[in-house]
C-alpha cells in the first residue's frame, strides 16, 4: 500500500462540469485526482479541509485519517458530515415520497419505511454509478419461470431480481439529479411524473397468481437492463440534449435510423427467436441489435416489438436520464406520451414508419403533437384507428418522402388514377381524393420525381 502523508492540496472545476483535486505530499510529489463529479471533489475537499493529518493511497484510490483527531486548517469552521444518501433524500421530500417498494403480497412501503439493510444497498449502487461504474446488472434478468413455447411470453421476476433491477433504476435517477447530469430536474414534477421513476410499480407489478413480480403490457413491452449501461448508450450515441423536447427529437431520430418492427407475434419462441430471451425484449438487446435464431446469416437488427415494444423502449431508455413517459392507448394501439412536456407520437411505430423513414431530412421532432392535437384527433368519441399513424401522413403530405414518390411510380405503371392510386390508399383515412387534389399533391409529386430526374432516380430511403 502506497500511503504517504498529505500536506496541501489544490482543487481545480474544469469546464466539462468535472473537477480535479491535486494532492501534494510531505515527502514530495503529487497525485491528480481527476474528472471527479463536482459534489464528490467537495466531499474530499471537505476531508482534507477539516481532517488532519490525511494520508492518500493513489493505488486504491482511499484517504486515510491519522489515529488521532487534532484541528484543521487554520480556517477553522465546523467539520462538515460526509454526504449521506438518505440525508440528501429525506432532506427532498418530493423524492422521498415517490420512492416506494411493491412488497409481495402488494402492499407498499415509502423510503422512509425502508430497512436500514434495504438504504444501504441503494446508497452502494448511488456510489458506484456516480463513480461511473455499471451496476453490473445483466441485460437479461433472470426469469422466474419461463411461459411455453406456444404460451404468450412475459417478463416473471423473483424478489431478489425486481429489487435488483429497481434499485439500480433509482440510483441511476438519484445521480442524475444530484450530481446535476441534466439540465432539468425532478424538483417541479407532479408525483404522477415522479412516481414513473421511482415508483416499482412503474416497472412491474406484484402478481399473486404468477408469485412473481411481473412486467404488463400496459407498462410497454420491454424487459429492463442495467440503466448505467442504458444512459451510456444516450451519452455515446449524441442523445442527450441542452433541454428534454431536443432529447426526444434526437431519440426520435435514432430509432428512424436504426429500429425494425418484429414479425411475427408474441408467442414465447418466436419471441426468442428474435431477440434470444424467453421474456419481452430485453432494452439493451434492441440497443445492440440481435439475429435471428432461425436465420443468423441474416445479420443483426435493431428489432423492436411493434408500437407495445417501442412505447416501453423509449420509456425505458427515458427513465435513466429522469424524463417520466407513460404508455397510453388507443384503438387497441400503444401510443408514447412524454412528460411534462405532454407530448405525444401518434402510434409508437412512427418512428420507422416507412413515409418517415424516408424523409430524414424532418427532424425526428416533428413527430411530437402537443395536447390540442391529441385531443384533435384522439379525444372522446372520435373515430381514433383512423388517426393511429396520423401524424406522419401529415407530415408526407407536405415534405413528400421517397417512399410517396415510389409509390406514384407503381401507380403510373399500373395506370391507376388518383381514385384507385397506392397514393390514395395511404391518405384515405383522413382524406378525400378531391381535398387531396385540391392540395395539388399529384402534381407536387410529379414535379419532385423530375427534379430527381424522373422514377429510376428516386432514392430507396
Amino acid at each position: 500500500m502506497a500511503r504517504k502523508r498529505v500536506s496541501h492540496y489544490a482543487v481545480f472545476h474544469n469546464v466539462d462540469q468535472t473537477a480535479t483535486v491535486n494532492v501534494y505530499y510531505e515527502a514530495g510529489g503529487a497525485d491528480s485526482i481527476r474528472d471527479l463529479p463536482r459534489e464528490e471533489a467537495d466531499y474530499i475537499v471537505s476531508f482534507l479541509r477539516h481532517e488532519a493529518p490525511m494520508d492518500y493511497d493513489a493505488e486504491r484510490g482511499r484517504f486515510l485519517s491519522g489515529s488521532v483527531e487534532p484541528i484543521g486548517e487554520a480556517e477553522g469552521g465546523p467539520t462538515e458530515p460526509f454526504f449521506r444518501l438518505d440525508r440528501w433524500i429525506r432532506d427532498r421530500r418530493y423524492i422521498a415520497e415517490a420512492v416506494q417498494w411493491e412488497d409481495p403480497g402488494g402492499a407498499t412501503r415509502r423510503y422512509e419505511d425502508w430497512s436500514a439493510g434495504e438504504k444501504a444497498q441503494l446508497e452502494q449502487r448511488y456510489f458506484r454509478i456516480l463513480s461511473n461504474r455499471a451496476p453490473g446488472l445483466s441485460a437479461t434478468p433472470a426469469l422466474s419461470t419461463v411461459s411455453g413455447p406456444t404460451e404468450t411470453v412475459a417478463t416473471r421476476f423473483s424478489r431478489s431480481t425486481a429489487w435488483e433491477y429497481y434499485v439500480a433504476h433509482v440510483a441511476q435517477s438519484l445521480v442524475v439529479e444530484a450530481d446535476r447530469r441534466v439540465s432539468w430536474s425532478v424538483n417541479g414534477y407532479s408525483l404522477e411524473e415522479r412516481s414513473l421513476l421511482f415508483d416499482s410499480r412503474s416497472m412491474f407489478h406484484w402478481s399473486a397468481p404468477d408469485n412473481a413480480y411481473v412486467i404488463q403490457f400496459m407498462d410497454g413491452v420491454v424487459t429492463p437492463g442495467d440503466p448505467f449501461r442504458t444512459y451510456q448508450f444516450l451519452l455515446t450515441a449524441n442523445l442527450l440534449r441542452p433541454n428534454r423536447l431536443a432529447t426526444f427529437g434526437a431519440v426520435l431520430d435514432w430509432c428512424r435510423e436504426n429500429l425494425i418492427h418484429f414479425s411475427g407475434g408474441w408467442d414465447t419462441d418466436n419471441v426468442f427467436d428474435q431477440w434470444q430471451y424467453r421474456g419481452f425484449p430485453p432494452v439493451e438487446r434492441v440497443i445492440a441489435g440481435t439475429p435471428r435464431s432461425s436465420n443468423p446469416g441474416g445479420g443483426e437488427r435493431h428489432r423492436t416489438g411493434g408500437c407495445w415494444g417501442t412505447t416501453g423502449f423509449l420509456r425505458a431508455i427515458l427513465r435513466t436520464i429522469n424524463i417520466p413517459a407513460k404508455l397510453e392507448t388507443r384503438a387497441g394501439h400503444a401510443i408514447p406520451r412524454f412528460l411534462p412536456e405532454n407530448r405525444y407520437l401518434s402510434h409508437g411505430d412512427d418512428p420507422y414508419n416507412a413515409l418517415f423513414r424516408t424523409m430524414p431530412w424532418v427532424s425526428g421532432g416533428a413527430l411530437l403533437m402537443d395536447q390540442a392535437q391529441f385531443d384533435a384527433w384522439f379525444g372522446a368519441g372520435l373515430p381514433h384507428l383512423d388517426s393511429i399513424g396520423r401524424q406522419v401522413r401529415e407530415l408526407a403530405l407536405v415534405h413528400l418522402p421517397y417512399y410517396l414518390l415510389r409509390q406514384h411510380c407503381e401507380d403510373l405503371a399500373a395506370g391507376l388514377g388518383h381514385g384507385e392510386s397506392g397514393v390514395y390508399e395511404i391518405f384515405e383515412r383522413n382524406y378525400t381524393v378531391a381535398e387531396l387534389e385540391a392540395t395539388n399533391l399529384w402534381q407536387r409529386i410529379e414535379t419532385k420525381i423530375a427534379d430527381l430526374g424522373g422514377c429510376p432516380s428516386v432514392p430507396l430511403g
